[in-house]
């Protein structure tokens, strides 16, 4: 089961995740301009980890966590699906120009739109769901 603290912490851990895969992309990529907007969406990660860290350590989100630990796994299985919420399988050596690159940045970015639109419907407080808003539209944006 699920409580709010959970999904945070998955939220922080996704974004934790994207930055280090395009850092580690940025290693392997020789074109100038790919190694710039990997480094652009390294620290667009970086900042949305920073966010949901903020709002776990200093936020008490009004929620009912019995409801959220009922509802959440099933929920997330049915939004989910089969996706992995990882870049991990990508070979950015193969990347040639930006174009690949922003599809590989599509699919991993609609994965996690979801997850957000998820954590959507448990937040209460205007504040958290306002910069969850906002996280999702610059998630959006990337494409």
């Amino acid at each position: 089961m699920f409580t709010m603290d959970d999904l945070l912490e998955i939220a922080i851990k996704m974004e934790e995740n994207g930055e280090a895969v395009y850092n580690n992309a940025i290693k392997k990529v020789k074109n100038k301009d790919l190694k710039s907007m990997l480094d652009w969406m390294a620290k667009e990660e970086a900042s949305h980890a920073k966010w949901f860290a903020d709002q776990k350590n200093s936020l008490s989100l009004q929620i009912d966590e019995a409801r959220l630990k009922e509802m959440v796994p099933q929920a997330l299985q049915d939004m989910m699906g089969d996706k992995t919420l990882s870049l991990n399988e990508v070979n950015f050596s193969t990347i040639q120009n930006i174009s690949q690159l922003l599809e590989t940045f599509i699919g991993f970015e609609n994965d996690t739109i979801l997850f957000y639109e998820l954590l959507e419907m448990f937040i209460e407080d205007g504040k958290v769901l306002n910069g969850l808003k906002k996280i999702i539209l610059e998630e959006k944006k990337t494409y």
